[in-house]
């Protein structure tokens, strides 16, 4: 994989880091987390950033981070593990998608991902940190409707 970049992402609770992993691991790429990049160059996780400035800053800093990843790809070639609400800024969908975009999570049903969500322990999703189990499996479902709009709307996935 010679000055390929891949950007892998899916809905929340797929497998997105392991599938990067074993993507990077297979074609020889190095491997960016696009999130850990944020917060080591801003010092703050992405709730922080999100709680302090708002989750537009936040997809603000994620294009601006792709925008450069791409313009300095290794020659082993790049795998960027993305968070599931990277698709959500067309500037940075447009990024994601001039390049090859691996989506995780399409073949996996809503209480799958559920189960795999609700076992993540530092989520930035604020509504994984309150209330009681039944409002964050609503708040979830209603993230992933959202999300699974965006993307039949946008024609990353199938209905």
């Amino acid at each position: 994989m010679a000055k390929e970049i891949i950007f892998v992402t899916g809905y929340f609770g797929a497998p997105i880091r392991t599938t990067a992993e074993r993507l990077a691991k297979e074609s020889g790429a190095a491997i960016v987390s696009l999130d850990e990049e944020i917060k080591r160059r801003d010092g703050r996780s992405v709730m922080r950033i999100c709680m302090t400035m708002g989750e537009h800053e936040y997809r603000n800093r994620e294009y601006e981070v792709l925008r450069e990843l791409t313009k300095r790809v290794p020659d082993e070639g790049l795998v960027v593990c993305c968070g599931d609400g990277v698709l959500n800024d067309e500037m940075s969908r447009e990024i994601l998608t001039a390049h090859r975009l691996v989506f995780v999570g399409g073949d996996m049903s809503l209480q799958q991902l559920w189960e795999n969500a609700a076992a993540v322990t530092d989520s930035p999703h604020a509504f994984m940190h309150f209330g009681d189990e039944a409002s964050k499996k609503r708040a979830f479902a209603e993230l992933h409707e959202r999300q699974r709009r965006m993307l039949v709307t946008s024609g990353i996935v199938r209905d």
